[in-house]
């Protein structure tokens, strides 16, 4: 096998974090590499350097054995390197085909788009990765907006191919044909790296692991020869079990609602997708809702937020009608969200942790905001929830998207406890122990009765 790829002895700081601590990594043709560690690890970093997003400090890139500078992902991809964000980088307002076309320096002036179509649509049929070329992005599905991105890449002849946390929220189905695809591309002589934190699916896809703990590799080696769990003790660094929360129910009494008042109570709502929704949660009780992406999770998550105003019928919380009310009021009346995306929903990326975590303080009075008590409850709250940064001060657009994630839920969970949480894919992005914090927490809340 040729080596397309070598990073060798890269080192990244980000003030007095060391990120990336002389990480050294070879990728190989025709080769599935598994790139595995705790959220902040240093994975995406490492990644974001080899596709132009990030400088290092120190260390060197070589493509096909020659010294590169990539300074920009323009580069990267001229080298023959593309890489599929866990948070797409797509114009939703344009179709598929001219997302694909968008910024491609080899297109003429005149394009030839009825053949560019035909050659996309024979790649994308032989990959199993079908999508309309003529559909708005923004009207595609998560899973199918991320066929376009694996497109986009494959259209521009990469030769590596990175794929962060790529069935992060895919469906089964939609996770069975990517893992169809990758091996097909592999079988063609691609090189793939794929990060993610499911060890079952790292297990089964990937020929090599590479494993980071704290910006180090702590290990290098073929697949094959490690256990989920040995992975998982070189992820964590210690002999680690499964939180007892991740894999049993536990045994509860749910209070009769002819006792109690609803905590939530959604009577006919109709609007979009949505066609006379009804149920109800008590105090005490998690509702869990499945569905194929797309099938009206977002309308409902939004209604219930007074995110929409389209809908119509009856929302109820805590016994109060809440209909009428704006987002700001239900978030005041105690109702805690956690969202799908939290780049787009969840975060200001160029605010700080602090800043973040303020957007729902409690520590004011009169309109007064006590700072001193805030940044104090910041503090203790990074810590609590392992987001691993410099200090409180940190742009959250320098966090990994495992730490982006916990600042949302330091916000929602931690910083008050709300009386009902809205939480979509809570756990996406983060590492098993991390998963098992968040299982925690919330169970913690339901058998607080909130």
């Amino acid at each position: 096998m040729s080596h397309p790829v070598e990073l060798i002895n890269i080192q990244k700081r980000f003030g007095s974090l060391l990120a990336l601590d002389h990480v050294s990594l070879s990728l190989k043709s025709g080769q599935i590499h598994g790139l595995l560690g705790e959220n902040g690890a240093g994975k995406s970093t490492l990644m974001n350097v080899l596709y132009g997003m990030s400088r290092a400090d120190s260390g060197s890139i070589h493509i096909h054995g020659k010294p590169k500078i990539i300074r920009n992902p323009r580069q990267a991809i001229a080298h023959g390197i593309g890489m599929v964000h866990q948070h797409f980088m797509l114009a939703g307002q344009m179709t598929v085909l001219d997302n694909i076309l968008l910024g491609d320096s080899r297109n003429s002036f005149f394009l030839d788009r009825k053949k560019i179509t035909a050659k996309l649509e024979t790649l994308s049929e032989d990959l199993g990765l079908q999508v309309s070329f003529n559909c708005t992005v923004n009207k595609l599905s998560v899973g199918q907006q991320q066929r376009v991105e694996i497109l986009k890449a494959l259209y521009r002849n990469v030769e590596v191919l990175i794929l962060d946390e790529p069935t992060a929220v895919l469906t089964p189905t939609e996770v069975s044909q990517l893992m169809k695809a990758m091996l097909q591309l592999r079988d063609a002589g691609k090189s793939i790296v794929f990060i993610s934190h499911k060890l079952r699916e790292i297990k089964e896809i990937c020929d090599v692991l590479t494993v980071l703990r704290h910006g180090k590799t702590v290990f290098h080696g073929d697949a094959r020869s490690v256990s989920a769990d040995e992975i998982s003790t070189h992820i964590i660094g210690k002999n680690v079990s499964v939180p007892v929360a991740a894999t049993t129910r536990t045994t509860t009494h749910p209070i009769s609602s002819d006792l109690q008042t609803p905590a939530l109570k959604i009577t006919n709502i109709t609007g979009g997708l949505l066609k006379n929704i009804s149920f109800q949660i008590n105090c005490g009780e998690i509702l869990g809702i499945a569905g194929v992406d797309g099938n009206g999770q977002e309308e409902l998550e939004q209604a219930i937020l007074g995110l929409r105003s389209d809908c119509i019928g009856g929302i109820s919380f805590m016994g109060n009608d809440i209909e009428s009310l704006p987002t700001s009021k239900r978030f005041d009346l105690g109702i805690g969200h956690i969202p799908n995306d939290r780049k787009l929903m969840g975060l200001a990326g160029n605010m700080s942790i602090f800043e973040n975590i303020s957007l729902k303080i409690p520590f004011k009075s009169f309109g007064i905001v006590n700072w001193m008590a805030a940044r104090k409850q910041a503090r203790e709250l990074m810590a609590t929830f392992d987001i691993r940064a410099q200090s409180i001060a940190v742009p959250v657009s320098q966090l990994s998207g495992g730490n982006q994630q916990k600042v949302i839920l330091a916000r929602e969970l931690g910083l008050r406890q709300p009386n009902l949480v809205v939480a979509v894919n809570p756990v996406r992005g983060l590492d098993v122990s991390a998963i098992g914090f968040v299982r925690e927490q919330l169970l913690k809340l339901k058998a607080q009765n909130r």
